[in-house]
């Protein structure tokens, strides 16, 4: 029995009204604004007592806003989150400031009458992605005008105002310091074409296939398609009559005045075996609406990975290496939910997986986009959604599944989770502190292992242990990384060596793996140190000490090989501006040439200038591996250390 009496539900109440035809797919060049992954906060101005306001609720639209002090008090102890909010609510009022009175009423009205829609992305509070630079963002969209006394939003179009507003930010944001909040405009870009049109074609291809399947055609909508999907569905669980089925249709969907006691009114109380059935079928609705929708979702996600490949966030600046992280977490993620012996958790990571797939599908570090077509607002978020999900599982929990991460650290009494980077370091440059940093963000510890092979610079300055390790505090001091980085005595000149009875731990060395301790051997992918370093660790490991996959975690160095035989050349050259290609941005050249007992030569350009046109601009890099230049014969040596390590020879 097919059910056509349906066809009554208001659809303007229905979520899924979108309209299904060649044209919704045809965007690959329009308009779009980029999608972030921050705090979000709705913003205005109060031109009376010159103060901003921000709110979240109506509450706070009635009352005015939240001043700089009510917004304190809201996030008061709450860490790191009560500092980006204070520290962007200021910024935005410190640049709304700079604007002409004039401008501040045609922007946010006469009495706080208008909001915009904003995002706060602060390094110290990431959720999913971590943003480089400290940023409040105004969106292009979600602006509203409100009534004071109700907190309501009226229907006045304020895109005008908002125009306006991104006008008068470009120009004050010119005038503030550079290492400030920054507050400005979300950025719009020109969404790439598709190197081909497979993927849109296929996308195409799928969504005649899924409507049709449905007696859809290309001039009805998905809110058309849910009705008839879900009402087959219901009709292989449960016969019902055109009036019985229509209401119950009409509970699934929510319509305003639909109920159960409805449905089951119309079905003879003798039959309880249909009631039954009923009740059973509006307690899965939300799995039945859930599954109708499926292999649409599935479509427009793969469609949104693929337009999404290759964009990257404005406010991230290593992209790369932002999405090598990524994939890591999420690989940790679905390890934990994995070994977890939780029904819940693995339903949810394979629904996720569904749409993911892969980690390796992980392209991007932009959260999505956003755009308008035929004045709708659309946002496509690719696989943003899945990643959140499972890392959200992780790190919080859900439902009755505990936080993962949290049974994960508490699984081992003391566990910890320490980054060990073995190497020359005769000097360490910057190449070596990028990798440092990126191991700080995934570990608990990062311990730095010099070997004691001093090396030479070209005129026979001396570099040995103590001054690599001078020049290392010096840098982790500037990064400020000094309190989670530990610099020590490599037992052997040999990385791969190192690592390995740092693991095994033989005497037992405080400064080496404990019992509970998962150890991440830290290497390059440059230069073929990351397969170096696939050399069966966790075999020699002491008892209770694991050792993290060795590729997920490595550091995928940006830019030209830096070598440090080419730094210590330089440092007889005692040339400053040349130092600066070597040396961190966030250290003075000065300093490491005090530390190496080299007296700098006067002051002839600003020493934190960017590196000049003979090193053709900043060039971030890394070594060929994590352990600075080798000689011919120490490649050699090492090569026969692995060979005889795999083998299961100790030395």
């Amino acid at each position: 029995m097919k059910i056509t009496s349906i066809k009554k539900i208001n659809k303007t109440q229905c979520r899924y009204d979108l309209h299904v035809d060649d044209r919704s797919c045809y965007f690959a060049n329009d308009i779009l604004i980029h999608n972030t992954d921050g705090q979000n906060l709705m913003l205005s101005y109060d031109i009376k007592t010159h103060s901003a306001r921000a709110a979240r609720n109506k509450g706070n639209v009635k009352s005015g806003g939240l001043d700089a002090k009510g917004l304190a008090d809201k996030f008061g102890g709450r860490g790191p989150l009560e500092h980006a909010f204070n520290d962007a609510f200021s910024a935005f009022e410190e640049a709304i400031q700079k604007m002409k009175p004039e401008e501040q009423m045609e922007i946010f009205g006469p009495n706080v009458n208008i909001y915009y829609n904003s995002e706060i992305q602060d390094p110290r509070t990431a959720n999913v992605i971590n943003y480089d630079v400290k940023t409040l963002t105004i969106h292009r969209v979600g602006h509203h005008e409100y009534n004071r006394e109700t907190g309501d939003k009226t229907d006045r179009d304020v895109s005008v105002n908002a125009r306006k507003l991104a006008v008068a930010l470009e120009r004050v944001q010119n005038e503030r310091q550079l290492d400030q909040f920054r507050v400005e405009i979300n950025a719009i870009r020109n969404l790439g074409a598709l190197s081909d049109k497979k993927a849109l074609e296929s996308a195409l291809r799928k969504l005649e296939t899924t409507t049709n399947s449905e007696g859809i055609s290309d001039n009805e909508t998905i809110g058309d398609y849910m009705i008839n999907r879900v009402s087959n569905m219901v009709e292989k669980r449960i016969v019902l009559s055109d009036e019985a089925a229509a209401e119950l249709m009409k509970r699934i969907f929510k319509e305003p005045g639909s109920n159960i006691r409805k449905v089951l009114s119309l079905i003879p109380k003798e039959d309880t075996e249909r009631l039954e059935s009923v009740r059973s079928i509006v307690k899965d609705s939300g799995r039945i609406l859930s599954a109708a929708i499926s292999p649409i979702e599935e479509i427009v996600h793969d469609f949104s990975v693929e337009m999404l490949k290759g964009l990257h966030s404005a406010f991230v600046i290593d992209n790369d290496a932002e999405v090598v992280r990524l994939r890591q977490e999420v690989s940790r993620a679905i390890r934990a939910i994995e070994s977890s012996g939780s029904d819940e958790a693995m339903s949810i990571l394979q629904r996720h997986m569904t749409k993911l797939k892969d980690v390796e599908n992980i392209s991007s570090a932009a959260e999505g986009f956003v755009f308008d077509y035929d004045n709708i607002t659309y946002k496509f978020t690719g696989n943003f959604a899945p990643i959140n999900q499972l890392l959200g599982l992780f790190k919080y929990g859900r439902g009755g599944v505990p936080a993962l991460q949290k049974l994960e650290e508490d699984g081992t009494e003391g566990q910890r989770r320490i980054a060990i980077i073995p190497g020359a370091f005769k000097p360490p440059h910057r190449g070596h502190l990028e990798m440092v940093e990126h191991y700080a963000k995934i570990s608990d510890e990062v311990i730095i292992m010099i070997s004691p092979l001093a090396r030479k610079t070209p005129s026979g300055k001396e570099i040995g242990f103590d001054i690599s390790k001078a020049v290392w505090e010096i840098y982790l001091r500037d990064a400020d990384l000094y309190e989670k980085v530990k610099v020590i005595r490599s037992p052997t000149n040999s990385p791969v060596l190192a690592t390995y009875e740092f693991v095994e731990n033989k005497t037992n060395s405080p400064d080496f793996a404990q019992p509970g301790d998962i150890i991440i051997p830290g290497c390059s992918t440059k230069g073929g140190d990351d397969s170096r370093f696939q050399s069966g660790f966790e075999k020699y490991a002491r008892e209770g000490v694991q050792v993290a996959n060795t590729t997920d975690c490595a550091f995928v160095a940006q830019g030209d090989a830096i070598s440090a035989k080419d730094f210590r050349a330089a440092l007889d050259q005692e040339d400053l501006l040349e130092l600066e290609y070597f040396i961190p941005k966030t250290t003075e050249p000065r300093d490491v040439l005090t530390a190496l007992g080299i007296e700098p030569p006067p002051h002839s350009l600003p020493l934190t200038m960017e590196m000049s046109a003979m090193a053709g601009g900043s060039v971030a890099g890394a070594t060929t591996g994590p352990f600075g230049a080798y000689d011919k014969d120490e490649k050699i040596i090492e090569e026969v250390l692995n060979y005889l390590l795999n083998k299961g020879t100790r030395l």
